[in-house]
């Protein structure tokens, strides 16, 4: 089984566990592979449709791993019990719908040693909830894949300051500090999609300062990589 750039990112970040809870597991590549490294002893794979858990357990079924993963139907976490799973990975959905799924889940979501979570968009809007709401991002990754940006961070129970900038939401504080080159060419994606929008935003309006505020932060950033 060869895993796609983005989830061999995935599975780096995953720590060792005992139980690693997969939602949205669509395919289950990623326990199927954790499994078979030893990653994890057992998984649990939930995904709100049937359809997708379907094609999951014959993955299961086809490399020898269907009787370590428990399969279940549900919306969220709603399916895990607490403190059932020691990591939690939430991966391929927007920003706002991992928010949505961390919020209703909150003491599914406290109950766990790590969470791995890799919106498909808007990351900014996921750390911040984060920052927010006492979780600490420990280590972050970026990838490339199909000419398109993924961030995956992982995350514990705990607390840090507020973000200095509004870029730092949008770059992530520790990709900065490893200078990871995928964040240079994300950080000139992003210089090049604000320069766009600002031509067609009136510049007495409210939201062209806070565009070009961004715009400018994003270049400091720029500078220091």
């Amino acid at each position: 089984m060869i895993l796609s750039e983005r989830l061999r990112h995935i599975v780096d970040m995953l720590p060792n566990s005992d139980c690693i809870a997969d939602i949205g597991t669509d395919h289950g590549y990623i326990l199927v592979h954790c499994i078979n490294k030893g990653l994890c002893k057992r998984g649990i794979a939930t995904d709100i449709n049937k359809g997708p858990l379907e094609i999951a357990i014959k993955n299961f079924k086809k490399y020898r791993v269907l009787d370590k993963i428990q399969t279940r139907i549900g919306d969220g976490l709603e399916p895990l019990q607490k403190g059932e799973a020691d990591t939690i990975l939430i991966a391929g959905m927007g920003g706002n719908l991992i928010v949505k799924i961390l919020e209703e889940g909150k003491e599914i979501v406290r109950s766990t040693n790590i969470l791995v979570l890799q919106p498909m968009q808007y990351p900014e809007i996921l750390r911040k909830y984060l920052n927010e709401n006492d979780f600490r991002i420990i280590d972050e990754d970026i990838v490339k894949e199909d000419e398109k940006f993924y961030h995956i961070l992982k995350v514990s129970n705990g607390s840090e300051p507020p973000y200095e900038k509004e870029v730092f939401y949008y770059t992530g504080k520790i990709l900065i500090q490893k200078k990871h080159p995928v964040l240079r060419e994300f950080i000139n994606y992003k210089i090049k999609n604000l320069e766009e929008i600002l031509r067609s935003v009136p510049k007495d309006n409210k939201r062209y300062n806070e565009l070009n505020q961004l715009l400018l932060e994003f270049k400091e950033v720029g500078e220091w990589m």
